[in-house]
């Protein structure tokens, strides 16, 4: 991590989840080698149907080791044997958001 972001979790104004009206934790328990992609799926599945009903929604993927200490788990009711993967904040949103640059993708091979 940068110096930058070290700045900023450190600030104490600070909201690492931008006071956002809900906070899903989608939490699995390791038992498969693609438990972790299906609650990806599961978060991307959540955003898309937060869209359609006019909500917004952004991953707070930088949450996850706090979300995962023992403490913290307890306090949110997370179960020790769960692994929190896909922080979620969801809300209203307080204004247009404006569109970003996109790189172009890299190809690697295209066979016709």
């Amino acid at each position: 991590m940068g110096g930058h972001a070290i700045d900023t979790f450190a600030n104490p104004d600070f909201n690492i989840f931008h006071d956002a009206g809900t906070l899903i934790v989608i939490c699995a328990k390791p038992s498969s080698p693609f438990v972790e992609a299906d609650c990806w799926l599961a978060a991307e599945n959540l955003m898309l149907a937060a869209c359609a009903i006019g909500l917004g929604s952004c991953v707070i993927g930088s949450s996850v080791a706090a979300l995962n200490l023992p403490e913290v788990k307890a306090e949110l009711g997370i179960p020790a044997e769960f692994n929190a993967v896909a922080p979620l904040i969801v809300g209203v949103l307080s204004g247009e958001t404006a569109a970003t640059s996109r790189k172009e993708p890299l190809i690697l091979s295209w066979k016709k």
